[in-house]
């Protein structure tokens, strides 16, 4: 996933939040949150992608690539899910009530989904550059430098508040 792609349909849902917003400092902070939730969320697409890839190119090597991946996941689990949370939330308040979320969640899931499908597919299609990654995703995913909050520092603590 592209994270042009992806900030342009986070700020598309924030937009409509923004526009509820009182006062233009609410606003410029939700903008400047919603990057930051986007930066994030963009990298738990990029490993799944990269993980989906690597295991299409490389077939024998799913068992190594997927407890990588779950040990990343195991240290990330409450992001993850928290980051689901929110892209939820920003989607139900952009929304008009539940009819209205349930079609809105199911279509930007599917841009997301679109998004990851086209990263995978442009990740296939540079077979050298893909091995080579695939050769260095088991220990960058099993690594403390592929936190998040180690990757993201600055934005890790303003969607978080950390002090």
């Amino acid at each position: 996933m592209k994270f042009a792609q992806f900030c342009r349909m986070v700020c598309r849902i924030s937009t409509c939040l923004a526009l509820a917003a009182p006062g233009a400092i609410a606003q410029a902070q939700e903008r400047s949150q919603a990057a930051d939730l986007a930066t994030m969320f963009n990298e738990y697409q990029r490993v799944l992608a990269l993980r989906d890839a690597c295991i299409s190119a490389l077939p024998a090597r799913r068992a190594e690539f997927s407890g990588a991946y779950n040990d990343w996941f195991e240290r990330h689990v409450r992001i993850v899910d928290d980051l689901d949370d929110r892209f939820a939330a920003i989607v139900k308040r952009a929304s008009k009530d539940q009819a209205d979320y349930v079609k809105n969640y199911g279509k930007y899931q599917s841009e997301v989904l679109q998004l990851r499908e086209d990263n995978i597919k442009a990740l296939l299609a540079n077979r050298d550059r893909l091995t080579q990654q695939c050769g260095e995703l088991t220990a960058y995913l099993r690594h403390p430098k592929s936190d998040i909050p180690a990757l993201f520092p600055a934005e890790f603590k303003s969607v978080y508040r950390v002090r």
